[in-house]
């Protein structure tokens, strides 16, 4: 078995409007077979298939005002209400209180504790480990809990090795950032590397940022690319995907590139993707960014009984 987590920033539950949600505009071959043509929106909030599911996960936090990254991330990172536990919604980097948390018990650690194999499959440019390393009060959260377990983020090198994903997918821009020998990708390519990669570990973990920037910029074409990319690789996945073997779990920490009349993040629910082994297990029992790694953990210690 080998367990695929996507996480993808600030995508919501949208309306069925193209002129506002790129969902609607944009070309999703690999979404919509999955779904029967069928696309989350808040007028179809679930989808089950035999295959594959979706549902609406609630990234409020029980808290007043717009989710942000720095908690939502950190509650998915967890299972702590991070909002609650600092008094409000805090980004894009984790709360300073926060920061303990997250090292002891984020994902990864529970993982490692369990002598369970993972992986973050995010390749970064020197110019940002650089500024990691310069900054080390300002870690995204999933950057964070993978290096508090000892492990080191991976470098256009591994991205050149075929050992890394870049984090906008295609590695397009990487010319521009200084490493003109990484040679861009098709999503379709990437997704089949990540599936590849996939096989060695309990769990692969990549984040697409993209949909989140799109988002506040307020702009259609940039969306419905970042979108049309993460469909591609989707499909790169899937190609050679087991359904009876493989896990692919599918999440984001709040709302905004599904409403680009405003600027801001929504307070509209995320969509939990299930695609292959064992789905239900996750979609009945995770119902807001708390349950995540709770659910995750839970289904690895109960594969160990069986």
């Amino acid at each position: 078995m080998s367990f695929y987590f996507i996480f993808w920033d600030g995508v919501g539950y949208g309306k069925k409007n193209p002129s506002v949600n790129p969902f609607f505009s944009a070309s999703l071959p690999t979404l919509r077979k999955l779904f029967h043509n069928t696309l989350p929106s808040i007028h179809h909030k679930y989808c089950t298939d035999t295959t594959a599911s979706f549902s609406p996960v609630n990234a409020t936090l029980r808290v007043a005002g717009l989710p942000q990254s720095g908690t939502g991330q950190a509650t998915i990172m967890t299972g702590i209400n991070a909002s609650q536990y600092i008094g409000k919604h805090f980004g894009p980097y984790p709360y300073s209180t926060l920061v303990p948390i997250i090292k002891e018990q984020n994902l990864f650690q529970q993982l490692k504790e369990r002598n369970r194999t993972f992986y973050f499959v995010n390749g970064f440019p020197k110019k940002y480990l650089d500024f990691l390393n310069d900054h080390r009060k300002r870690i995204p959260t999933i950057a964070l809990s993978y290096i508090s377990t000892g492990k080191t983020l991976s470098s256009h090198h591994e991205i050149q090795n075929g050992e890394a994903i870049s984090a906008d997918i295609t590695g397009s821009r990487w010319e521009e950032l200084g490493h003109a020998e990484v040679t861009a990708v098709s999503p379709l390519e990437a997704g089949k590397k990540i599936y590849r990669l996939g096989k060695n570990y309990d769990l692969i973990f990549f984040e697409y940022f993209v949909p989140d920037y799109a988002g506040h910029k307020q702009d259609m074409k940039l969306s419905v690319e970042a979108l049309e990319r993460m469909d591609g690789f989707l499909g790169g996945i899937l190609e050679h995907f087991d359904d009876k073997q493989d896990i692919l779990l599918m999440i984001s920490d709040h709302g905004n590139i599904e409403d680009l009349s405003v600027r801001t993040h929504t307070r509209n629910p995320v969509p939990l993707i299930m695609i292959g082994k064992d789905r239900e297990y996750f979609s009945s029992r995770i119902k807001n960014l708390t349950h995540i790694t709770p659910a995750i953990l839970s289904y690895f210690d109960r594969t160990n009984e069986q």
